[in-house]
Formats: C-alpha cells, structure tokens, sequence
C-alpha cells in the first residue's frame, strides 16, 4: 500500500495543531480560576505550573491517543484522507500512540529551544547549537525519502505508518 507523502501529512499536522490549540484553551479556561485569574507560572505558581503543563500535554494527547486508537485519524487527517495503521494493519494501540505523541512533542520541544537559540543578533556557537536543534523536526519527514518503507523516523519508533484512506473515515 502506498504511503501519505509529506504535504498531506504536514496539512493534516496543521490542521490538527489548531484544533490541539482550541482544546488548551478550554482547558486553561477551567483551570484559571484556580490561579486567581492569574497567568500559570513557574514564577507565580511554583511548581504548580510543571503540574499545568503535564495538564497541557496530557490534554494534547487524549485528543491524538484516543483519535488514533480509536479510528486511525484525527481529525485533520479525515479532512486530509490520510490515516495511520499500527504494525498488524490495524489501529496502533496506545503504547505505539504514546510513543508517536512523546516523539512528536520531543520533536516539538527541540524545535522551540533552537528557535529559542537563535533569537539573538548575531553568530556564535549557541546560535549553531539552536541550528542543530531544528535538523531533527525536518529530518523526521526527510526521511521519508530515505526509508524504504516510506515511514517517517516517528513511524519507525511507534511501529506505523500514514497511508491514504479510501474516504477518509473510520
């Protein structure tokens, strides 16, 4: 079966990052009476603010665990016709779901610290350490064109793969 190519999966990525958006706001918005209405910090709230983000994360992934334990696709991917198959075929379980989320998010986090690198005026070697920080988000979809298989680094780690769907539904 062929595999969903780098445009498809990257849309259905966005898409779905905006939706991911949505669900933390609603769920800052039930937590922000408990700061006073105030911004969750590490500076204002101590180590309640660790616990908000573990919140954050795990609200995030609810929202890709269940969808692709539950039917293969989020709902980006249903809008993009795209959908992700564990090792058997089938849906992944959440084991394989956890590990695509983790490396995803680790992904994530190295691209923001090498963004973050890279703010200042100038060139030095923290402004390469920040360039070496954003190879990996690119080279994960890069690989796509190296892996006979046709999976991504993250596909390679959760053991699946992102293919096309018929319709577009479960």
């Amino acid at each position: 079966m062929p595999i969903a190519g780098v445009f498809r999966r990257l849309a259905a990525l966005a898409y779905d990052l905006l939706l991911v958006l949505a669900i933390l706001f609603v769920g800052t918005v039930l937590v922000l009476p408990l700061s006073g209405g105030e911004a969750i910090t590490a500076a204002a709230q101590g180590p309640v603010a660790y616990i908000y983000r573990l919140y954050l994360a795990a609200l995030a992934f609810g929202y890709f665990g269940w969808s692709w334990t539950r039917g293969g696709q989020t709902l980006g991917m249903m809008a993009w016709k795209i959908r992700i198959e564990g090792r058997t075929g089938g849906v992944p379980d959440w084991r394989a779901a956890l590990t695509r989320f983790g490396t995803g998010l680790v992904l994530v986090l190295a691209t923001v610290a090498g963004l973050w690198l890279l703010r200042g005026p100038g060139w030095s070697a923290v402004d390469l350490a920040g360039l070496l920080l954003l190879a990996p988000a690119p080279g994960n979809y890069l690989w796509l064109w190296l892996d006979r298989a046709g999976g991504t680094l993250q596909d390679r780690l959760c053991g699946s793969r992102i293919v096309p769907s018929a319709a577009g539904t479960r």
